[in-house]
């Protein structure tokens, strides 16, 4: 009996006729293209191609062999500028800030809180966010570098930051896992904020790879964001174009709404007026313990809110107020004033409240007193004054009118985790 053969699909002979039929055909329209188009240059193979796309991305190591070129391609771009910056007393030092050149003689940058840089340099500032634009030696024409449009925020990427380094600014690349938009007052357009474990500082600019402008870190209340690129260089252009108005104030100090203050006042937003100056704009309109709950007819969402509006006061703008005082809404409008330049005085110039083992803490600092040329700030702890330690108010206060007029006594303070040692001059 003959072994069973391995069952095998016949295959019809007109299926094989079509398919030698489709080779033959294939063939013949590939010679005939090749005889019709003879300068036209062979089709690559499309796999290699498609292999690439599956390939591993750069590597780090290969991106930082890309900082080199970007580095020359923007020199022209980045400068490092040296504010003065006032610490306590008279003290003045210098801290490096980065700056992007935006036009010829005209550089955009982050000023950091207590410091400044001379009038003739200063072009203008956004009291508010701390830009500021600034001039600085000229330069031939260059092009400023192109604000990043970017396509999906939150595709991890790498970024090029700028650091500050003895020869100027330097760059490196830092890794964003994703950007996500946020809507803040101190700016018109979304900002992106920036991931929590990122080590970017506020005043860093960033970059792609292909020196396209990401934009600018920041500060925005409690947590670091990124000011598009776009949005940087139009607000840098206004702040430049716009005439610059002399700074106005109101005269009050506010704090935010609490809830046992919302429930005796009814207020459900808002802040609440701490502090009425005597001279001030807000004067007989104002009191301690009015509710404000909202501002060029836009209700107060938070603190931050008010502050930037404050901010960017100027003399004799008119801000009108809705307020809450004991269940009662009222209309008042306020003109701002300039804020006065006050001599100064030999007065201590601080209220104190004592902190039993600790020292004397600071709740209010007088303009122009002993106290404001100290430059001591609500928060600090006076830890120790002349000889004694952890002093009570009214320690502080003997051992300062103890002295001479013209002299001084010394004292330590601490503001939040650093520690200082200046003078009270009388």
């Amino acid at each position: 009996m003959e072994p069973t053969s391995p069952y095998r699909p016949r295959v019809s002979r007109e299926t094989r006729l079509l398919l030698t039929a489709g080779v033959l055909a294939i063939a013949a329209l590939w010679l005939l293209a090749r005889f019709r188009f003879r300068d036209l240059p062979v089709t690559p193979n499309p796999i290699p191609a498609v292999l690439s796309q599956l390939a591993t991305g750069p590597r780090y190591d290969d991106l930082a062999a890309e900082i080199a070129p970007l580095q020359a391609r923007l020199e022209a771009s980045l400068l490092a500028l040296e504010p003065r910056s006032v610490v306590f007393g008279s003290q003045q030092t210098s801290r490096r800030i980065a700056a992007l050149r935006f036009r010829d003689d005209v550089a955009v940058t982050l000023l950091p809180t207590g410091s400044i840089f001379e009038e003739a340099n200063l072009l203008a500032s956004d009291a508010a966010s701390g830009l500021a634009v600034v001039r600085v030696p000229s330069q031939a024409p260059s092009s400023t570098p192109a604000p990043w449009i970017p396509r999906r925020l939150q595709q991890p990427r790498y970024l090029i930051a700028t650091d500050l380094s003895p020869n100027g600014v330097s760059l490196r690349p830092v890794f964003v896992g994703s950007l996500d938009q946020i809507d803040s007052p101190l700016w018109s357009e979304p900002l992106w904020t920036v991931p929590e474990r990122s080590d970017l500082a506020p005043g860093s600019f960033l970059f792609t790879s292909n020196a396209e402008l990401v934009g600018m870190v920041i500060e925005d209340g409690v947590e670091r964001v990124i000011v598009p690129g776009s949005t940087l260089l139009q607000q840098a252009d206004r702040l430049v174009e716009e005439p610059r108005e002399p700074a106005g104030t109101i005269g009050i100090e506010v704090q935010a709404l609490t809830e046992p203050v919302a429930s005796v006042t009814g207020a459900s937003a808002g802040i609440v007026v701490t502090w009425v100056e005597q001279d001030g704009a807000a004067m007989g309109q104002l009191m301690a313990g009015d509710v404000i709950e909202a501002i060029d007819g836009r209700t107060l969402a938070t603190r931050q809110h008010w502050d930037v509006r404050v901010a960017r006061l100027s003399v004799g703008e008119t801000l009108p107020l809705r307020v809450r005082r004991r269940g009662e809404v009222l209309d008042v409008m306020l003109v701002a004033t300039s804020a006065a330049v006050q001599a100064p005085t030999r007065a201590l110039g601080l209220t104190l409240r004592g902190r039993t083992g600790i020292g004397a803490e600071v709740t209010r600092v007088e303009p122009a007193s002993a106290g404001d040329r100290a430059g001591l700030a609500v928060g600090d702890v006076i830890t120790l004054v002349a000889a004694v330690r952890a002093p009570t108010p009214a320690q502080v206060a003997r051992s300062f009118t103890s002295v001479p007029q013209g002299q001084r006594v010394m004292i330590a303070v601490t503001r939040g985790d650093a520690h200082h040692v200046t003078t009270l001059e009388r």
